[in-house]
């Protein structure tokens, strides 16, 4: 039987008398707390009861006859607390030496027991039927009762419209289980687990495929139940081939209003070979400039297949086009381009192939390079950046020739005629081919181009990306993931201004 438990320092004789103090029920001056004196060899104990908040207070005192007053006396000890019949439930335990001992008793128990700790060993019960009398009067009163029920809470997993998703065979519960007068248990799916002192409770779970039903129970002391249901749904593992890992873009609070960003991403030709990814590439690439740069959505000029058109090259990238009429001295910017490009043979001069361009014929259907340089160099702007994820040897990502009875060539993008202002990366050096990295549906030049803008060129972790940190982890990465597939790829970088920044994030 569970034991109500007063040990006394010293052995002494056992006179353990409960004087109720007087009390008279009156309707308009109520009284509830009650004061009960526990009399030891001439030592004394108050218990005062106070049934509002259901606490039994003991304060150890003596009663000094000569003064008639009561003196704090500091050498009782109190040890646990338990209800009579309520085997291994402790209501509370403090360190001894304590002046004053609280603890909670629920409304359900009539009777506590004190065991004293002396040479006889004798026993006292303390009878509470009066304390609930006095919880009943005061419900009669006030109109409080327990019947609130207890909080349950849950920390974790974070749930979507009550359920949660994940391809793992084991998850861990976590929150947290509370109640205005004390919890007497917390289950998971009917199993009980342990509470800690201050609420939070932790439960492993082994999840089968499909839909799992978890459900939190807790009780208590006066016997308040509540339950919550959700729902965790375990799919099977499925490889995403859809998407990259780069394809999600993080977020900056970057804003810059006063940029503006040209767009194009070729994929299928009318009179060329396949760009694999292209139009991917392009896609994604747009999403970095908004997420990442800060651009607004309206200043991207994107053109895709069909749509980039040898007439939208000129459209945009000519001296009085749509970039010289909408940038200004302030202005950032940025240019990419994904898809075919293709070399004058005769000449080594190199163009970029616009979707209804012919590869075989650049000079008369192509986008110089070197116009396309000499129109940004009449924009009056702060910084120019272009990027391009294509190769000037007359063959595509996949290695198929773009051009007819041709070996693939030598044809370096020349440095000459860059402004000042103005920096290039391209995919690939000399007679190297742009190659596509088809396990991340991009070109290996994008898409560690793009994880390199998600942070991972930022070598020294300074929130700073620069241009010659972006080229050291283009020019670590890229050949070592085209050596991977048998072959040679080395970006290049051209421009003077290499310590520009280029993304602050």
């Amino acid at each position: 039987m569970s034991k109500f438990l007063l040990p006394m320092k010293k052995t002494i004789p056992v006179i353990i008398l409960f004087i109720l103090s007087s009390f008279i029920y009156c309707q308009k001056t109520l009284n509830i707390d009650k004061q009960i004196y526990a009399k030891t060899g001439g030592k004394y104990a108050t218990i005062l009861v106070t049934p509002e908040y259901f606490i039994i207070e003991i304060q150890p005192y003596y009663w000094d006859l000569s003064h008639y007053e009561y003196v704090s006396y500091d050498d009782i000890y109190v040890g646990k607390f338990v209800p009579l019949k309520i085997d291994g439930y402790t209501l509370g335990t403090q360190p001894e030496h304590k002046k004053n001992f609280y603890v909670y008793v629920p409304r359900q128990y009539k009777t506590l027991i004190i065991e004293g700790v002396n040479k006889f060993g004798q026993n006292t019960t303390l009878d509470l039927t009066p304390y609930d009398e006095y919880v009943k009067a005061r419900i009669g009163r006030k109109g409080l009762d327990d019947s609130e029920k207890p909080k349950v809470y849950l920390n974790y997993p974070k749930l979507t419209n009550n359920f949660y998703r994940t391809e793992e065979l084991f998850i861990t519960l976590e929150g947290k289980a509370t109640d205005n007068m004390g919890l007497m248990s917390m289950m998971v799916n009917g199993q009980k687990v342990k509470v800690s002192d201050d609420g939070f409770y932790k439960k492993r779970l082994k999840l089968k495929l499909g839909k799992n039903t978890v459900i939190l129970k807790a009780e208590d002391i006066n016997n308040n139940i509540i339950t919550y249901d959700f729902l965790i749904i375990r799919d099977e593992l499925i490889q995403d081939t859809e998407f990259s890992d780069v394809d999600y873009p993080k977020a900056t609070s970057n804003k810059n209003s006063n940029a503006f960003a040209v767009v194009f991403g070729i994929e299928s030709y009318r009179n060329a070979p396949n760009v694999s990814d292209a139009v991917n590439d392009a896609d994604i690439f747009r999403e970095y400039l908004i997420k990442r740069f800060g651009l607004n959505r309206e200043n991207i000029y994107l053109r895709l297949d069909e749509q980039a058109t040898k007439g939208e090259f000129d459209k945009v990238f000519s001296s009085n086009g749509w970039l010289y009429r909408n940038t200004n001295k302030n202005s950032d910017v940025f240019i990419y381009y994904a898809g075919h490009g293709a070399p004058n043979v005769k000449t080594k001069e190199t163009f970029l192939v616009p979707y209804d361009g012919d590869p075989n014929y650049a000079s008369s259907t192509g986008f110089s390079i070197n116009e396309l340089y000499e129109n940004l160099s009449d924009l009056n702007v702060k910084s120019i950046t272009l990027m391009m994820d294509a190769c000037f040897t007359g063959s595509s990502r996949d290695n198929q020739l773009i051009l007819a009875d041709a070996r693939p060539i030598y044809i370096e993008v020349q440095q000459g005629n860059i402004p000042s202002n103005m920096i290039v990366f391209t995919a690939a050096s000399g007679n190297e081919i742009s190659s596509g990295y088809s396990e991340k549906n991009h070109g290996i030049f994008t898409y560690f181009l793009l994880k390199g803008l998600n942070g991972n060129a930022d070598t020294n972790r300074d929130k700073n990306i620069t241009v010659n940190e972006m080229s050291n982890y283009l020019s670590e990465n890229v050949p070592q993931q085209a050596r991977k597939m048998g072959r040679e790829q080395n970006p290049q970088l051209l421009g003077s201004d290499k310590n520009r920044i280029l993304l602050a994030y």
